[in-house]
């Protein structure tokens, strides 16, 4: 199996790849990150109010969030969507591409895009959101403040319109709405190849852990957004520690934010750990 450095190493380029389908993956990646019109930021430093020009490092990393791009993941991190899904495609892992935490589904739209690009029917783009924002926390492992981001509540209508304005809804992308805890649980997808999470919080993360780790195929890659919040840090090397996965954890290249693995062995998901976390012990004012 082919190591994703090897499929990286010459940065976006990729064998055997039509300079139509380079320059198509370009504009969708350049444009969902908002950097094709060069979008504004929306300052994550203050309350939202203060209105910044483009700073094209921060966009490129992923540390801003676009004024009205589709997505905060950033230049480098949609980079690594795409190295993945080639990794798997390219060593023939099976299963879809599934994201948990899609705010207006920007990274989900570069996915399908991807998979369309290179003419793949066999596998499918899953989206998976509230679509009403964060929950409030159900124990102390967990703050309410993600649930005051009136900015992360977006729509699934508002979702799925921006997926038609790519001509990339279709029947390859499914729709998993509800919080994760609830909706994770029920959701149809069987084979996992690409797991994305970016649920920012220590619950939501071992909500999509717990729930759908079982599913990702050995060699399949379990991207991380969150890894530098501490909350996400914490429930990855918790749930890493209960269950003996010792695969490296690799940094985005470019980024100090996004953070994957590769899953090389099964192993038997201990639901005794988590049960502890589906009882709500915290009280809310």
């Amino acid at each position: 199996m082919n190591s994703i450095a090897d499929i990286v190493k010459n940065n976006a380029t990729f064998p055997e790849e039509s300079p139509l389908v380079r320059a198509y993956l370009d504009v969708v990646r350049d444009t969902v990150c908002g950097l094709s019109l060069r979008t504004q930021e929306q300052s994550v430093e203050t309350d939202l109010k203060h209105i910044r020009p483009l700073n094209i490092d921060k966009r490129m990393k992923g540390l801003d969030w676009p004024r009205f791009g589709i997505t905060m993941v950033g230049f480098h991190r949609l980079n690594n969507i795409e190295w993945t899904l080639r990794f798997v495609i390219n060593n023939g892992v099976p299963g879809d591409f599934i994201e948990c935490g899609v705010w207006r589904g920007g990274s989900s739209i570069f996915a399908r895009a991807i998979l369309k690009a290179l003419n793949i029917k066999d596998r499918h783009v899953w989206v998976a959101d509230s679509f009403q924002g964060l929950p409030k926390a159900r124990t102390s492992n967990d703050v309410d403040d993600w649930s005051k981001q009136e900015y992360l509540k977006v729509s699934l209508d508002e979702v799925q319109t921006n997926f038609r304005s790519f001509n990339l809804l279709d029947n390859q992308v499914h729709f998993c709405k509800g919080y994760f805890v609830d909706s994770l649980p029920h959701c149809n997808v069987s084979q996992i190849a690409v797991l994305r999470m970016d649920g920012d919080m220590y619950e939501s993360t071992m909500d999509q852990l717990f729930n759908l780790y079982a599913k990702v195929q050995i060699g399949g890659v379990i991207i991380v957004d969150d890894y530098n919040i501490p909350e996400c840090h914490r429930a990855i090397h918790d749930f890493r520690g209960w269950h003996g996965i010792s695969e490296d954890i690799q940094v985005v290249s470019g980024d100090h934010v996004g953070h994957y693995w590769i899953k090389k062995k099964t192993v038997e998901i201990q639901m005794n750990r988590y049960k502890p976390l589906l009882v709500s012990t915290k009280s809310h004012n």
